[in-house]
């Protein structure tokens, strides 16, 4: 994909083009707005820029151009790192810019969970860091559900599922969270127009979609056979599933959003468009 020419006043870098950033750039140029991404090797015309591993020294970002709204779609995994990025990158242009970091929810664990539920940072996999000196810094951290589209299908992820101990903790947190990729690319440009400084924002699709669906229509016979097994005879899944088939439980619903994005749509004045089909 050739991203837009580059002008002047630049709207946005995306640094790292990778999955979220394609669907980001398609949504700019449907809308002819320019931008200007990297990826490590400068394909399709991007540029070609990496952050270091080590950021005690400067880092150099002299071919990385001015733009007023900067997208970091990887996990920087030290915070000293994105103290170096942010203060090199305005030290560069002699201006400052509008710092987007993706992120994921993860560390959201209450039921429910909202943007204002503390998070559990012995969930951190080496990226809090980095967000909170975002956030510290007046940028925003978008909180991501599971990414789905293009080649990301959850028809997909069923089969990592194999064994008995993987099947019970679905059928237990029967929960799917999702967002797909172009409402993440709306959501994206959304912030960068109605910038709010210094906020977590929870994304999702403002529903979920319940495990035991998804093994049904998409689970091997073998899967679906240890998930009956489990719901009829394991006594902590039977307590929580109650009587009946699988079938008879999704029908019965029960399965609730424990992830809520509500304030991020209605903050923006967005809806999500796209819902994952499960047929």
């Amino acid at each position: 994909m050739e991203q837009q020419v580059m002008s002047a006043a630049l709207p946005m870098l995306i640094i790292g083009l990778g999955w979220t950033g394609q669907f980001l750039a398609e949504l700019m140029i449907a809308l002819q707005i320019n931008y200007a991404a990297t990826t490590r090797d400068g394909r399709n015309n991007t540029i070609a820029w990496s952050l270091p591993g080590n950021c005690s020294q400067t880092i150099d970002v002299s071919n990385l151009p001015f733009a007023r709204t900067v997208l970091v779609t990887f996990p920087v995994m030290q915070g000293e790192c994105m103290t170096a990025l942010i203060e090199a990158y305005r030290l560069q242009h002699k201006q400052a810019s509008q710092w987007i970091l993706l992120s994921s929810t993860r560390p959201f664990v209450g039921n429910p969970a909202n943007r204002h539920t503390p998070l559990d940072r012995s969930k951190d996999t080496g990226r809090m860091a980095a967000e909170d000196i975002v956030i510290q810094r007046g940028g925003t951290v978008l909180h991501l559900s599971g990414l789905w589209g293009g080649e990301r299908q959850p028809k997909n992820w069923v089969p990592r599922f194999p064994t008995t101990e993987a099947i019970h903790n679905k059928l237990l947190n029967r929960q799917l969270h999702l967002i797909h990729g172009k409402d993440v690319a709306r959501a994206i440009l959304a912030v960068h127009d109605q910038f709010k400084r210094g906020e977590r924002w929870v994304i999702t699709d403002n529903t979920c979609y319940d495990w035991i669906r998804l093994f049904l229509k998409w689970g091997s016979k073998e899967q679906i056979e240890i998930a009956r097994d489990l719901a009829q005879n394991d006594k902590e899944c039977h307590q929580a599933l109650g009587e009946g088939t699988l079938e008879d439980i999704i029908r019965c619903g029960g399965v609730k959003p424990r992830l809520d994005s509500t304030e991020f749509w209605e903050t923006f004045q967005l809806q999500p468009t796209e819902y994952l089909k499960i047929e």
